[in-house]
């Protein structure tokens, strides 16, 4: 009973707070609805969001829904609604207008993708809960990146005229690594043959430079995929990955990736089946595309190859639309899988217009000149696919993308090029050590695509024990217009081969280069150069040969060269099959001092041992000769052997023609042979290291008996060992181990061999 009285006084309280609420909205007729206090929301805009109307009556219930409905909207932080009269007056007091938002502290993310993540932008009115889905958005992409410990804030700094400026602090931590990557369920496959195919990898000592031990979800996603590719290419088609998790250690600065596998029974290939409507070839020829043999491991990679194949061939009659759907019947009895190829070829469209977007810096005609589609012919996917290549071989674009949109023409279609462009300017700086060159170090500055019009200019400058070289050049793909590339360059070379050869030398010049495409693999060079070299620091005991040379000079060499080659080596940087031929043509004489004809033949081949372990074997000839016109060939225009790059075993310059005072004299013609057999390094093939067995033979000699005071001998110098190669991360290295088998005593021999950092 005590409470009674209380409740009545708060009761009387409510009633006397609404009653002026009630008297002065309730009843009447709204005339007139004024807005005040907008400045960034328009008026209209602001009456837009009211439930009450003018011509309406007040009512208390519509006011308190249009004040909830404009709180709502998150642009004003108070509203207060008057009656004056007839007319309802609106009193709002904006949110702030946002003038900037920044980011501070953030090296995961550029600008540009955190611009993306959040969603308010300038000019927009600051509303805080909009904030905070924005800090709770960040937050999560960097979860996602794998920085679990990134701390982010918002500050707000309060500008003059009602604006503000958003300042995202983030303060990112370290990623979380990676400290194990587990297999749960793996008894047929090997940890290491399933890992060295993921993205994420767990911590090892290289991990600072590849960043593979970093955490993100989607790289976790695309593991569990290519978990089960691995066992399908491995002919395990009935394996599955049951979860891929990614669990957090407790001081959250590491993760533990598992994926439970279910492995199942390996299956071989059954028989294989074509069933098309493409008529316009002999079936044989389409079966011809199968590469597919019955009773061999299923792999998902030759399926995938032979869909390719398929598709280029009944493409390439114009059917843009195909269809390949591969048909898979597993017999769990035999272990075997039949493959059923089912082939709808569609109807044949002819190319309508090539369409090119994406590119704001590189020229449309840069693009399109790579094109091997035309406008107005047939159709072809073989054309297509090797227009994209080409595209990517310019190294312009991050991502090329091809698409054949349907025009609004029957029987036509449009090829669309979507390209994402890249930075394609780059200083580079590089080191290492040889046992040739001793220290090295190297400078450029390039552009590989100057002023978008695809032109390469390059400024470099390197330095060794050995040699000093200074280069400038220009180099177009497309001289004119045309299919001819075209090249100027400038240098200064000074070389000290007073170790080896007893002299130094000073080169300066130019050079013009024009190229030519003569067929697919078929390309030749033609090029004019002009030089001027100076022989000095001859020893006064030297050989009288070099006592002559550096005599006569500076010698200006006029020189056209020409290069024919053929090349179908399937991957330059890892060649597993293919070869490829050079011959160079160096015509002196066309003026200056030195007149000579060189030819010199560099020829390689590859063909795989044992395909699946990618060991390879590598056999290459070499062979060059050169005839003097009248004066002898100067000794800098001559051949010379041994060390790493010609004659394992041996110093360079240690093999051939010798002075008695210990200078290599060169030779005037020269052959040479390397056998070897490469193989990937168990354990460490996803690292890139390699290594190989060798023999190297060689000789070296001159048509024209030298002076008496030299060691000349035409006998062929033998040698074989071993070597590794690693391309790491900072640049190739090579160590290679030779035992000269047939030597001269007067030649210069050295076992081991190795070159880190920049080659030169």
């Amino acid at each position: 009973m005590k409470r009674l009285p209380t409740l009545l006084l708060m009761l009387g309280l409510l009633l006397a707070w609404t009653a002026p609420v009630q008297a002065q909205t309730q009843g009447g007729v709204i005339d007139e609805i004024r807005v005040q206090g907008a400045r960034w929301i328009e008026k209209e805009t602001v009456k837009s969001y009211l439930s009450v109307r003018e011509g309406q009556p007040f009512n208390a219930s519509d006011l308190r829904k249009s004040v909830k409905s404009l709180y709502a909207t998150g642009f004003f932080k108070n509203i207060e609604l008057e009656r004056e009269g007839a007319a309802l007056v609106v009193k709002v007091v904006e949110n702030p207008l946002i003038q900037e938002v920044n980011f501070k502290g953030a090296y995961a993310f550029d600008d540009e993708e955190l611009k993306d993540i959040v969603k308010i932008k300038a000019r927009d009115i600051f509303s805080k809960s909009e904030a905070e889905k924005d800090l709770a958005a960040l937050r999560q992409a960097y979860r996602v990146k794998g920085l679990f410990l990134a701390q982010i804030d918002l500050l707000t700094k309060a500008l003059p005229e009602n604006r503000v400026e958003l300042t995202y602090k983030i303060r990112e931590g370290e990623k979380s690594k990676v400290r194990e990557v587990r297999l749960v369920g793996n008894e047929k496959l090997s940890a290491k043959t399933i890992t060295k195919q993921l993205v994420i990898q767990p911590t090892d000592w290289l991990s600072w430079l590849t960043e593979k031990d970093t955490y993100d979800r989607e790289k976790l996603l695309f593991d569990q995929s290519q978990v089960r590719r691995v066992y399908l290419d491995n002919g395990y088609v009935r394996a599955r990955v049951d979860s891929s998790v990614a669990e957090l250690t407790p001081d959250k600065k590491a993760f533990v990736v598992t994926h439970a596998i279910t492995e199942g029974e390996r299956y071989k290939f059954g028989e294989v089946e074509i069933k098309s409507d493409f008529d316009e070839a002999p079936i044989e020829d389409l079966y011809k595309q199968v590469e597919i043999e019955k009773g061999t491991w299923y792999t998902q990679n030759e399926v995938s190859t032979t869909i390719d194949k398929l598709t280029d061939l009944v493409g390439d009659f114009g059917y843009a639309f195909l269809q390949i759907s591969p048909e898979t019947a597993i017999d769990d009895e035999n272990k075997t899988v039949n493959l059923t190829f089912n082939i709808q070829k569609g109807r044949r469209v002819y190319v309508n217009r090539v369409e090119v977007i994406g590119n704001t810096r590189t020229r449309d005609e840069v693009i399109r000149r790579e094109m091997t589609v035309v406008e107005g012919n047939l159709f072809s996917a073989s054309a297509v696919r090797k227009a994209k290549k080409r595209l990517q071989a310019l190294d312009f674009f991050e991502t090329v993308e091809i698409t054949t949109p349907k025009s609004d023409i029957p029987d036509k279609v449009d090829v669309q090029v979507k390209v994402e462009e890249k930075a394609t300017g780059a200083f580079t700086l590089g080191a290492g050590y040889s046992t040739t060159d001793k220290y090295m170090g190297s400078a450029s500055v390039s552009q590989n695509n100057f002023m978008g019009k695809g032109q390469k200019l390059t400024l470099s400058f390197s330095l060794s024990a050995s040699r000093a070289d200074f280069g400038l050049g220009l180099y177009e793909p497309y001289f004119m217009g045309r299919d001819v590339s075209a090249g100027i360059n400038l240098f200064n070379r000074k070389s000290d081969n007073s170790d080896s050869g007893g002299y130094e030398s000073d080169s300066w010049g130019g050079s013009v280069t024009f190229g030519l495409n003569l067929t697919k693999n078929l390309g030749t060079r033609l090029s004019y150069s002009l030089t001027n070299t100076e022989i000095k620091g001859v020893a006064s005991n030297a050989a009288l040969l070099l006592r002559q040379q550096e005599a006569a000079s500076p010698y200006l060499t006029s020189m056209v060269t020409n290069e024919l080659s053929w090349d179908k080596i399937d991957n330059r940087l890892d060649p597993m099959k293919g070869h490829s031929m050079m011959l160079t043509t160096d015509l002196a004489g066309l003026g200056g001092d030195v007149k000579f004809l060189r030819l010199t033949s560099d020829n390689n081949v590859y063909h795989p041992i044992y395909k699946r372990a990618k060991v390879v074997g590598h056999l290459r000839l070499r062979g060059g000769m050169i005839e003097g016109f009248g004066d002898d060939v100067p000794i800098f225009e001559k051949y010379f052997m041994g060390g790493m790059r010609s004659l394992r075993g041996f110093k360079s310059h240690g093999v051939g023609p010798r002075s008695y005072s210990d200078d290599a004299m060169g030779g005037t013609y020269f052959g040479s042979g390397t056998a070897e057999v490469q193989f990937p390094v168990y354990g460490l093939e996803d690292k890139g290291v390699s290594a190989l067995t060798f023999v190297d033979v060689g000789m070296l000699d001159n048509f024209d008996a030298l002076a008496t005071d030299v060691n000349d001998s035409g006998s062929v110098r033998m040698s074989a060992g071993v070597g590794v190669n690693w391309r790491s991360p900072f640049g190739p290295l090579q160590f290679s181990f030779g035992v000269p088998l047939a030597s001269e005593s007067w030649d210069k021999t050295r076992s081991f061999d190795f070159s880190i950092g920049t080659s030169m």
